[in-house]
């Protein structure tokens, strides 16, 4: 039932008192590069894909790993560039990567009116209300509450061709996991998508789509990144935690979503909200 009851949905952000509801992304410089190569992400953080309002910085880090199809390296070289995250790696053998990070959980404390007003800002009204018909939101007036919150984010790299590496978990405790090859897309085709929360498909769940072209001016410009946001979608995941996104243009493209759940007892927080994306490019057919 935790899993029917997880909502979803990134917004644009309107409320001062959001303005730690941001989504995470990792966003290749390049998308494909060279078996020897270095490749470098940069992790950014906004409500506006792909630009970044401010960078996380690497102390936040939990896991940062760069898969092949049968291997995992730790990345070593983090550092902040501007209001980005900056990941690099140097890349040997031929074959597609994913690279993943995990940020550290954060809390905040809270009232229980405060709790409520995130939840209908982000999108949640549905959780919201189910918590209350189960009993379980905190009662108005009532003591403050902790909130804990964390980010997980995914993107896919071409490196030479060869070996493929979409389909790997990277074992974030809420990631997408692609079940058709991202690489391979072209406007027109279809993309279906595992959400995978705490372990497990996570069906009925909520998640955003949307894409930008691929320039490096859109990293950057705001003003664009809203106007492109402007048509972002909105879908939900079946009864086995899948969804299809359509693929309507080349560009780069994002999927997203939050999730939130009562937090297990005794573990510091009331309430848990995970954070995840994915990212990938689709080429002009």
């Amino acid at each position: 039932m935790r899993y029917r009851a997880a909502v979803v949905v990134l917004g644009l952000v309107c409320s001062a008192s959001a303005l730690a509801a941001h989504d995470f992304w990792l966003v290749p410089d390049a998308f494909a590069v060279t078996p020897g190569g270095r490749l470098t992400v940069r992790g950014q953080t906004s409500s506006l894909f792909p630009t970044s309002l401010s960078a996380a910085t690497p102390d936040r880090i939990v896991d940062a790993r760069v898969l092949t199809a049968t291997s995992a390296v730790r990345v070593r070289d983090v550092s902040v560039l501007g209001t980005s995250l900056r990941l690099s790696h140097l890349t040997a053998e031929r074959g597609q990567r994913v690279v993943g990070v995990q940020l550290a959980p954060r809390s905040v404390r809270e009232s229980p009116a405060s709790f409520r007003r995130y939840l209908d800002l982000e999108g949640a009204p549905e959780a919201r209300l189910r918590y209350e018909r189960e009993g379980l939101m905190p009662v108005a007036g009532g003591d403050s509450i902790t909130r804990r919150y964390a980010k997980y984010a995914k993107t896919v790299v071409e490196v030479g061709g060869g070996s493929r590496a979409f389909q790997r978990l990277i074992g974030h405790p809420l990631e997408f996991v692609p079940l058709s090859d991202p690489s391979t897309l072209r406007t027109g085709d279809t993309l279906r998508v595992r959400m995978v929360l705490l372990g497990k498909p996570a069906p009925v769940a909520r998640l955003h789509a949307g894409s930008t072209p691929n320039t490096a001016v859109i990293r950057r410009d705001t003003t664009a990144a809203r106007r492109a946001a402007a048509a972002d979608v909105s879908l939900a995941t079946d009864s086995t935690g899948v969804a299809t996104v359509i693929i309507t243009r080349a560009g780069l493209w994002n999927i997203r979503t939050l999730q939130i759940l009562p937090a297990t007892k005794g573990s510091g927080a009331d309430w848990d909200v995970h954070w995840a994306t994915l990212v990938f490019l689709v080429a002009p057919r």
